[in-house]
């Protein structure tokens, strides 16, 4: 067997050598041995006779070079923190440009050529030759590829500046290009970007084709944080009267939807004409509202706030008592919109006494914000009129309000609020409109305790901070126009010791008055003047009087403060009222 596979006979396959015992007393050097058996000598002995222990001599370093100072020199130059900084981001900047040529592959060099000419056309000197030429470029270089360009984050950029520059053709064409694709842009991060520059630079054709492919997918875009920024858009800035009746009529219901037609097409007249349906399309609203009101992105849209106040307006009493226990911790969120100060309202009227405790309590740190809002404040009033536990009332509200009355005092809605506490519903201070939304309040089946009782409690928590406000700032009130008027409602109905803020007033009007201030004041009034526009256009028509003297008078005194004239920058009153002076 062993010949056959090439082998020697007698030995095993493959040629390998038979096992052969050790034998111990065959002369064979054995590793650290001798022949004799003598352990063999170390060559490397460092103690050798009659001589003395020597230190092992360190080897040399040749990347260092030893200095007369004993210090080590290193042979290449260390790099600072910001050249290692620098080089870092170059590589983060290759490795970023390698990973995209490698995922976009054809397309990656018309994407650099896109940018590169958006580059130039976004530049503040390019001319309306160099803009078209470049707007042709960018059209023959994006052409066919828009959908792989609208959902990059930095191709994204040149497709809205192609709509923001391009003429209406152009952006139709995006638009048919895009329009398979409008409700996945929309809730892209970089693709919501596009669908809004054409509804901002659409004409009204376009706006209308871009809103019509919404029809049937609002409900879940609202839902959609990207997406609902593009609704609240649409519905706010551009939609017109049927556009927005169109973007809401998904949250009434079916319905609704089965009940409208060309001339019904608001709830209002739906349910004149078809008041039996009405129990139908209210538990049908209920079930599409109340879950929104559980998110706070969606929560805030005035699209949504619209659709409360309507649920509010037609709601039989134990609809509308279930809607607000369930969304009275979101109403906070809706008082920023005028729909959504009007649904706060209701559900202050029209809730419990535990309704309205929960109201106010998620409204806590942000009353200042409340009374200085446009809608906000209108909620406040409310509160004031319905609520009777007037101690909740001070702990939760007032005192927020007079910790901050100087920023409350001096803005146009805060003054209201604190004017309605001294004399309220006062056709001076609120438009008749207003008045009669707050009257819709009265008579709520919740509040018991009598109104002059709940008023006059108010009354005697603000009475003492407004008066030691305008003792100590007497004379900035008087001499400003908008808090000047709260004077006399300070000093008529706030109860408590008048006399304080009362001398403090006197002594201002003690002072002698002299029109147009001293002798050293009459440059620094005009200057002051010259610096507001319409106080500039005031004296150029001083300068034009009829009257030669008092033109005179004007010019001689602005002549004393003609260079600081022009130097006021971006003021066309000072610009013309220079020229005047130059005649």
């Amino acid at each position: 067997m062993g010949t056959k596979l090439g082998g020697k006979s007698g030995h095993k396959p493959g040629g390998k050598k038979p096992f052969k015992p050790y034998n111990s007393t065959e002369k064979k050097n054995r590793p650290g041995k001798a022949a004799d058996g003598v352990k063999k000598q170390n060559k490397l002995n460092f103690s050798q006779t009659n001589k003395g222990s020597q230190k092992r001599k360190m080897p040399h370093f040749k990347g260092k070079k030893r200095e007369e100072d004993g210090e080590f020199k290193p042979k290449f130059k260390e790099m600072t923190k910001e050249e290692l900084n620098l080089n870092r981001q170059q590589r983060k900047k290759e490795l970023k440009k390698t990973r995209q040529q490698a995922e976009r592959k054809d397309m990656f060099q018309i994407i650099c050529q896109a940018k590169r000419v958006w580059g130039d056309l976004r530049r503040k000197n390019c001319d309306d030759d160099l803009k078209k030429k470049l707007m042709r470029e960018l059209h023959e270089l994006i052409q066919g590829k828009m959908k792989q360009i609208a959902f990059a984050h930095d191709s994204v950029r040149v497709l809205q500046c192609f709509i923001q520059f391009g003429s209406h053709d152009q952006r139709q064409l995006v638009y048919e290009e895009l329009k398979d694709d409008i409700i996945g842009l929309c809730k892209s991060q970089y693709g919501r970007h596009v669908v809004k520059k054409l509804l901002m630079y659409g004409n009204k054709a376009l706006l209308a084709a871009v809103m019509g492919t919404f029809k049937g997918h609002v409900r879940p875009m609202l839902r959609h944080a990207a997406a609902s920024s593009i609704i609240e858009y649409a519905y706010n800035d551009k939609a017109l009267l049927a556009q927005r009746l169109m973007l809401t009529e998904e949250l009434y219901g079916n319905t609704f939807t089965v009940c409208k037609s060309s001339v019904c097409n608001t709830i209002e007249k739906v349910l004149e004409g078809n008041p039996d349906k009405l129990n139908g399309i209210i538990d049908e609203m209920k079930q599409i509202l109340t879950p929104m009101a559980q998110k706070e992105q969606v929560i805030k849209h005035s699209l949504v706030h619209k659709v409360f106040l309507d649920f509010f307006l037609f709601a039989p009493d134990k609809q509308r008592t279930e809607m607000i226990e369930s969304i009275r911790e979101s109403v906070v969120y809706m008082a920023h919109t005028h729909d959504g100060a009007r649904v706060a309202m209701q559900c202050l009227w029209h809730g419990t006494a535990k309704d309205r405790k929960v109201i106010i309590k998620t409204m806590k740190t942000y009353m200042v914000k409340f009374a200085t809002g446009e809608f906000g404040h209108l909620v406040l009033l409310a509160i004031f009129d319905c609520v009777d536990d007037t101690k909740l009332v001070k702990q939760a509200v007032l005192s927020e309000i007079l910790s901050s009355l100087g920023d409350v005092i001096n803005n146009k809605y805060g003054k209201k609020v604190l004017l309605y506490v001294l004399s309220p519903r006062d056709p001076a201070h609120l438009l008749p409109e207003i008045i009669k939304v707050l009257e819709k309040g009265d008579g709520n089946a919740t509040s018991k305790k009598d109104t002059a009782v709940r008023r006059k409690e108010l009354l005697d928590v603000v009475s003492p901070a407004l008066l030691d406000y305008l003792r100590d700032n007497a004379h900035t009130m008087v001499t400003d126009k908008a808090t000047s008027v709260t004077i006399s409602d300070i000093l008529a109905s706030a109860g408590g010791d008048l006399r304080p803020a009362m001398t403090a007033v006197a002594q201002l009007a003690n002072q002698e008055l002299v029109p147009g201030g001293t002798n050293d004041q009459v440059g620094y009034n005009l200057k002051s003047w010259v610096k507001v526009n319409r106080g500039a256009m005031v004296l150029c028509s001083l300068l034009n009087s009829c009257d030669k003297s008092v033109a005179a008078d004007v010019k001689a005194a602005l002549e004393s403060i003609k260079s600081d004239i022009s130097s006021f920058s971006n003021n066309k009153g000072a610009e013309i009222l220079l020229e005047n002076l130059n005649k």
